[in-house]
């Protein structure tokens, strides 16, 4: 039961989980023995008894608490995160690792590189626990310190004989604490025993499956009181009605949801029809046929895909650095790569670019498939690989190179958000999304991140730095209200973030029902509603404003929302714009029963604003030129602040994707920060002239670098800082020195 194929893999290392840890107390990353009561205990002293209530990140209150353990308990740590995070799918693995590396080296001690299970297996994760497993990661973790509290002070007998039994090791963990409340006491249970127990992580999806296949299997469970143990046993039972029924059939309970519409609707049978299955199969033996057996490659043609003319016309595959390295023949390990990069001045710890080149000469084979990528966003191409490793001191640059047959796309295929591309210069895929990214060359994708075309709330926050819960409370408000300003300082994104908003109201990716303008000081009445502007006759001729345009254009499409965007809505006399359609704008005032005339329009001429028409308003509230937003417009408003957000894992994640070294990100995080907080405690200034972190989010083009940053820092942060205090240049040269250590 619960061994679908894409879980074989993670439960393989749970099974070595469960023999060297919970059976032994032993360590999954190293030979010592961290799995121990002793060190439990440490936890439970350290951050369970002193729980920590600030606003900060889970891991910065962790650290906190974490300060004067012990390293064994701070080692202990990671690896209890390694297995909170093992089977979760909606996380990064570059993010799951980076946060096992964190609080690893809290302890002092580095984690080694080499080991299998911080490699692909923290990509495979097979269930979505949802937000609240994040938002409650703190519950979660305390909920796993009392568990292993009481897992080792049991005999070693007791806890031998509760492995070997599932529904008693399920008893012994519904008597624990919180247990009813936690996903993680059902990831646990799927975890040590895939065969009695689902993957799935919620007791509501749990009671719904079993409430739908009572009436669909008419049989009636006994679940009245509906304790987790009860619920599991009647899910077991469904599953085995299932296969018994179906012998031929894998049966996947995360294939519909379960709703009330589903559960009338639709057949049985559709749970596991043989049609999918039949597609899917067929589907893998094109690719089999089309591209061979060998693994699969996403590869950059340099910065941009610079090379990408060059590779097609001498058919390779390269890879730089050679003028640190030479031919890369003459190594004998990664490590040795590194040595010599780092001896070489190509950044202090280049562990993305000496896996790279060590995998590109020892681990890519012929018969292999390398995709060529521009950035994150589009696929160039596919070749199949016909040689081994050489090293070409000919060529004027990448010289490190493989040949290949090159098949390029007519057109560069675009990736949706959701499925865009790694940055990394050289990444081995998976199967499942390597077919995935083939199959869009070739319009066989079967993935539903495929479509570009749908663009909604689980897509857009995937490229901006703020949370779930904000970003839908600002759809909420611009639906309601029709007008919102987004205000913050500098740097924060506010145009980025406008763009994703419009296109989320509209539903897919379109800027036709989208206008964007800029006010200014000049900016008018006439330039924005209607105006007489001179004729080449030398007469005047009655104008329509671009606002007025844009109504009018909405009136044809009443069923689209619209969207019209103002940059700098305070830097504009906004009374004096606006005109009478201050009253227009009121949510009460939309539609043609509310039309009026305008200041210039002929005699019977009336307008009204369509009620499809959304204005969304960015403001820099560093601005020092800004004249106030008058009350009357205010009003009229949802207003939703932007702050920097150097402190969120999103931002993390997005930095070291983009493979910006980890000790960077580090510096980058803690600098800005402390500068930020100088900022907000200036008199002078406040919160409103923040720096964002926009300045600091590499571009698909850039290299992210170290020069990249000494770059941003003497161009974009070092000027802002001397004109904040212009009159303090010690205190900017001290501030200066938290960016250039």
């Amino acid at each position: 039961m619960g061994r679908l194929k894409e879980a074989k893999v993670i439960l393989a290392f749970a099974q070595r989980w469960k023999d060297r840890c919970l059976s032994n107390g032993g360590s999954m990353f190293t030979e010592e023995q961290l799995w121990t009561r002793e060190n439990f205990e440490q936890l439970r002293i350290h951050s369970v008894e002193k729980p920590d209530k600030g606003t900060d990140t889970f891991y910065e209150k962790l650290h906190r608490q974490l300060e004067s353990a012990s390293p064994e308990a701070k080692r202990l740590s990671a690896e209890m995160i390694w297995a909170l995070y093992l089977i979760v799918v909606n996380m990064k693995q570059e993010t799951k690792l980076d946060h096992i590396r964190r609080v690893w080296e809290w302890s002092g001690a580095e984690l080694s590189e080499d080991l299998h299970e911080l490699g692909d297996v923290l990509g495979q994760g097979v269930v979505n626990p949802g937000p609240a497993y994040n938002a409650h990661r703190w519950r979660e973790f305390r909920f796993f310190v009392i568990v292993m509290i009481d897992w080792f002070s049991l005999s070693a007998e007791e806890r031998s004989q509760l492995l070997t039994a599932p529904w008693d090791f399920a008893r012994w963990l519904d008597d624990r604490e919180d247990s009813r409340h936690r996903q993680f006491r059902h990831i646990l249970l799927f975890l040590l025993f895939p065969d009695s127990f689902e993957r799935v992580a919620v007791s509501s999806m749990k009671k719904k499956i079993v409430e739908s296949f009572s009436r669909k299997l008419n049989e009636k469970f006994d679940v009245a009181d509906w304790i987790p143990t009860t619920v599991d046993r009647a899910l077991l039972t469904v599953r085995e009605r299932l296969g018994a029924e179906h012998p031929d059939k894998e049966i996947n309970f995360y294939l519909h949801p379960f709703s009330d519409a589903w559960q009338q609707s639709t057949p049985l049978p559709s749970l596991f029809s043989e049609e999918p299955l039949q597609e899917e199969k067929n589907s893998e033996a094109w690719f089999r046929e089309k591209f061979g057996e060998g693994k699969a490659w996403l590869m950059s043609p340099g910065e941009g895909a610079r090379l990408w003319g060059d590779f097609q016309k001498h058919q390779v595959a390269a890879l730089g650095w050679d003028d640190a390295l030479g031919d890369l023949s003459g190594y004998n390990s990664r490590e040795e790569i590194h040595e010599t990069l780092v001896k070489n001045e190509r950044g202090s710890n280049p562990s993305n670019q000496s896996l790279a080149l060590w995998e590109f000469k020892e681990d890519v084979q012929i018969g292999d498939v390398i995709i060529a990528k521009k950035g994150r966003s589009s696929i160039l191409g596919w070749g199949k690989v016909i040689s081994d490793y050489e090293y070409n001191p000919d060529r004027p640059e990448y010289r490190n190179i493989r040949q290949v047959e090159w098949h390029p796309c007519k057109q560069p295929i675009s990736l949706p958000p959701s499925a865009s591309a790694p940055p990394k210069t050289l990444t081995g895929l998976l199967p499942g999304r390597a077919r995935n990214l083939l199959g869009l060359i070739y319009g066989k994708s079967s993935s539903a991140e495929a479509d570009p075309e749908v663009y909604d709330i689980n897509v857009a926050p995937e490229n901006i730095f703020v949370s779930h819960e904000q970003f839908r409370r600002i759809l909420d408000s611009m639906a309601l209200r029709k007008n919102l300003i987004l205000q913050g300082p500098p740097g924060v994104g506010k145009t980025f973030i406008a763009r994703r908003i419009a296109w989320c109201l509209i539903g897919r990716k379109d800027s036709n029902p989208v206008e964007m303008v800029q006010f200014h000081q000049s900016y008018a009445y006439e330039d924005f509603v209607q105006g007489w502007r001179p004729t080449k006759s030398g007469g005047f001729a009655l104008k329509n404003g671009v606002f007025f345009e844009f109504c009018k254009r909405a009136e044809q499409q009443l069923d689209t929302p619209f969207v019209f965007i103002i940059d700098e809505i305070n830097r504009g006399n906004l009374s004096r714009i606006f005109g009478e359609l201050l009253m227009l704008i009121e949510t009460d005032k939309r539609g043609s029963e509310h039309t009026i005339p305008l200041t210039y329009s002929p005699t019977g001429e009336r307008f009204s604003v369509p009620d499809n028409v959304h204005i969304l308003g960015l403001m820099n509230t560093a601005d020092r030129s800004l004249a106030m937003v008058d009350y009357a417009l205010r009003r009229r408003f949802a207003f939703a602040e932007l702050r920097p957000a150097y402190r969120s894992e999103k931002f993390r994640e997005c930095l070291l994707a983009a493979e910006v070294e980890r000790h960077l990100v580090d510096r980058i995080e803690e600098s800005m920060s402390a500068i930020n907080e100088k900022i907000r405690k200036d008199k002078d200034l406040g919160p409103g002239f923040e720096i964002g972190h926009s300045y600091f989010v590499p571009d698909d083009e850039d290299s992210a670098d170290s020069d990249w940053f000494d770059t941003m820092v003497s161009m974009q942060i070092e000027p802002l800082l001397r004109e904040y205090w212009f009159d303090r240049s010690d205190q900017v040269d001290e501030l200066l020195k938290k960016l250039r250590p």
